[in-house]
């Protein structure tokens, strides 16, 4: 096998990881975990975290109406899937109120209502579920004390008991959680992945772009032994944008912001002022491509201009074709194994 002809121009390939290179069926499993639990939490439920799991399906359709309302709102720019599972929570609370959430009547509708970029509206959205509901403002808000719960909740069932209580020294309020982490797959074939990865490797530098944490990245990479595919200082990662927000006191460097992708191109050492105010070489901006799945990928890729690849993996499959060809998508394949040929 060998790399297709359009790669020749590149000397810099950026990934981003789920839908593109790892599956996110197990975070949307964990986004509705962590959606049912909180929600259980907050009327003063009970939850037996074996029993979830074992009733995972039921609750995956329930909470995401058979994953349509993943799909609406990845459409309309939730990139993260700790956002995915806060903002089901606020247009629950907003639609339902605070008690009689398990219908979940109206959720789809009002996503389907937001607007296009739904990040604008995050604040909007807090404001109304605080009217709804009486709880405080800034506790509602994207990053306030709401967010960060729900955020360690989904970390629970991702990394599993011990692994969680590791890296964050206590153990989960609902203990019992295996961890999603360990059963992850690629969502493409691992063999022909691994080649591609390793042609790349011979003339590029390989890179990734991911909204993971670093401990969530890494692990696959490792287990499916094609972490030495990329480039040491390559791995950007959530753990990059998270420290860069605190030092810069800036909250709006997820993507569609392009720093993780400049902090992947330039390097995970390179300062983090300057990439934020456009201090670097520029020129080498024009041998990138980057490859994602969903419309926060291209967002980025543009506003850095760098040419951007479409894999059609990700939640909207073929429907996402028109999407990246309106946004301006250099190039549009089924999945990432068609950089190889015969």
């Amino acid at each position: 096998m060998k790399l297709k002809k359009f790669l020749d121009k590149y000397d810099t390939v950026i990934f981003d990881m789920d839908g593109v290179i790892t599956s996110e069926q197990n975070y949307w499993n964990c986004a509705a975990l962590t959606v049912w639990e909180y929600l259980s939490w907050n009327s003063g439920r009970k939850i037996n975290s074996p029993k979830c799991m074992e009733n995972l399906k039921d609750i995956r359709r329930k909470v995401f109406f058979d994953d349509k309302l993943i799909s609406v709102l990845k459409g309309k720019g939730v990139n993260s899937n700790w956002d995915l599972g806060y903002i089901t929570v606020c247009i629950t609370w907003i639609c339902c109120g605070k008690q009689n959430w398990e219908g979940f009547d109206g959720v789809l509708e009002y996503a389907k209502a937001l607007p296009d970029n739904i990040i604008d509206a995050y604040d909007d959205i807090a404001l109304e579920c605080s009217n709804k509901t009486g709880f405080d403002y800034g506790w509602l808000k994207r990053n306030g004390l709401m967010w960060q719960t729900m955020m360690r909740i989904f970390q629970g069932w991702f990394l599993g008991d011990e692994l969680f209580c590791k890296h964050y020294d206590y153990y989960p309020v609902n203990a019992g959680k295996s961890g999603l982490l360990f059963k992850e797959e690629p969502i493409v074939d691992k063999e022909k992945l691994t080649e591609m990865l390793r042609l790349l490797n011979e003339t590029k530098r390989v890179c990734t772009g991911t909204g993971r944490p670093y401990i969530e990245m890494i692990q696959p990479l490792k287990n499916w032994d094609i972490l030495k595919y990329f480039a040491d200082d390559g791995l950007s990662n959530y753990d990059h944008v998270a420290a860069a927000e605190e030092k810069l006191n800036n909250n709006a460097l997820t993507k569609p912001n392009p720093y993780m992708f400049l902090k992947a191109l330039y390097g995970t050492d390179y300062d983090d002022k300057r990439l934020v105010s456009g201090d670097y070489d520029k020129s080498k901006i024009a041998g990138t491509l980057v490859v994602g799945d969903a419309g926060a990928d291209i967002l980025a890729a543009k506003a850095m201009g760098a040419d951007f690849c479409a894999v059609l993996t990700g939640i909207q499959g073929e429907k996402g074709r028109e999407y990246f060809e309106e946004n301006g998508a250099e190039y549009i394949l089924p999945s990432v194994i068609d950089f190889l040929e015969e």
